[in-house]
């Protein structure tokens, strides 16, 4: 592959792969087209890779995919240093960043070197780890970092100005984001693999039943990595509001609760507790002075707080879950007679999990102390269930809700 990349070199980007190690979302964007779609490219090239080595292919085959990875990669840097450097001037970052496009390639190189005639089983995991590691904080924090500079820049500040600009907006709290997305991608890329070979291993033996149970223990654990990932991803809430600790995992315990005395299946119930886990996780785009004010808010400030389902929706809907979460966390805040937010949903256009999700949500919130307010108590949530039932809140999850309290005698664990 040449180093000009013509674009007939580069495979249709809805190729279908034997699995994604690292599925495209446009919560990586840049905000910079060429950019950004030169990555999609890199992480077509990277996914194709991945599929050649999890299927054993030829030492000819995967060499000539990571070829093509390489040449590309050598041609995007190139490319995209000519967007940063005429803006940059030399600045630290400048240098910096491209010491990073200068590791990639010897890195890369020195891996392709490890295939040849070796089992790709002893090379599969250090290849696809680094390709993910260094994809990951490539594209969600150092390019991310440099557009938000450069969009700085054309609003006139100066270049100090925007680095600090970039640097405030780019949080810990992002870098925590970066590091469970980080941690997902590695548990799903290890678990994907263990499937892979697990399946291709019962096409050689035939031996059906054993291989089944193999691939349900594979996948329990795969949903358990689920589980985790998304427990990291509900402690980023709890970094930016500390009076909310515990808001979300509350949810999560009586929404379980909800949806079991419903009974609904054993998996769908899972899924509920989940999503309720991470019903507030687009509270980490809301500044943090809003989210800890002790006094009430203006209506701008109030119009900013109900963003964060769709930011909760928009970080979650490119993770191929088995169940609805991103539409859940979408839909917590809708209300039965089309009095919620953000789209004013009525009835049966809402998510029975969602509609779970929004009576736990309003008991714990009620029940606990805030700094604008002091609890209002477990009586009065339930007062206010009872009134509105029917009318705002389903009526069954109302009706399972109370009787937990009130009959089960159900409490909040710690």
């Amino acid at each position: 592959m040449s180093n000009d990349a013509p674009e007939n070199q580069i495979e249709p980007m809805a190729r279908q792969y034997q699995f994604e190690v690292f599925p495209w979302n446009d919560n990586f964007a840049t905000g910079i087209a060429l950019i950004d779609e030169q990555h999609r490219q890199l992480v077509h090239l990277i996914n194709k890779l991945a599929s050649h080595l999890s299927r054993g292919s030829s030492d000819i085959q995967m060499n000539e995919v990571f070829e093509e990875l390489v040449a590309y990669a050598d041609y995007h840097f190139r490319t995209e240093e000519q967007i940063w450097q005429p803006r940059f001037q030399g600045d630290t970052w400048f240098m910096e960043h491209k010491r990073s496009h200068d590791s990639f390639l010897p890195k890369a190189q020195q891996i392709q070197s490890r295939l040849q005639g070796a089992a790709f089983e002893k090379v599969l995991e250090e290849v696809l780890k680094f390709l993910v590691n260094w994809l990951v904080f490539h594209i969600l924090d150092n390019d991310r970092r440099m557009a938000k500079v450069l969009r700085a820049l054309d609003e006139g500040l100066d270049l100090e100005a925007a680095k600090a600009r970039a640097n405030q907006e780019m949080t810990g709290i992002m870098q925590t984001f970066v590091e469970t997305v980080l941690d997902m991608y590695e548990n799903l890329t290890s678990r994907s693999l263990e499937l892979i070979r697990e399946k291709n291993e019962r096409l050689k033996t035939e031996r059906a039943l054993v291989t089944s149970e193999m691939q349900k223990q594979a996948m329990d654990k795969l949903l358990h990595s689920m589980k985790k990932t998304i427990e990291a991803m509900a402690s980023t809430v709890e970094f930016r509001a500390p009076y909310t600790a515990g808001h979300q995992r509350r949810v999560a315990q009586l929404a379980g609760a909800i949806a079991q005395e419903l009974g609904l299946p054993e998996e769908e119930v899972q899924g509920i507790y989940l999503a309720a886990s991470v019903h507030d996780i687009g509270d980490i785009q809301i500044p943090a002075e809003i989210l800890t004010r002790p006094g009430s808010l203006t209506n701008i400030e109030r119009e900013i707080v109900h963003l964060h389902p769709r930011a909760g929706y928009d970080i979650l809907k490119g993770i191929e879950f088995p169940w609805p979460i991103a539409e859940m966390v979408y839909q917590h805040h809708e209300r039965l007679d089309g009095s919620g937010y953000p789209n004013g949903l009525k009835g049966d256009q809402i998510l029975m999990g969602a509609r779970v999700i929004a009576v736990a949500d309003v008991v714990e919130a009620m029940s606990s102390h805030r700094p604008y307010r002091s609890s209002l108590g477990l009586d009065a949530a339930l007062t206010e269930l009872e009134a509105r039932k029917g009318s705002v809140y389903e009526p069954a999850v109302v009706d399972a809700c109370v009787g937990l309290f009130r009959d089960k005698k159900f409490a909040f664990t710690t």
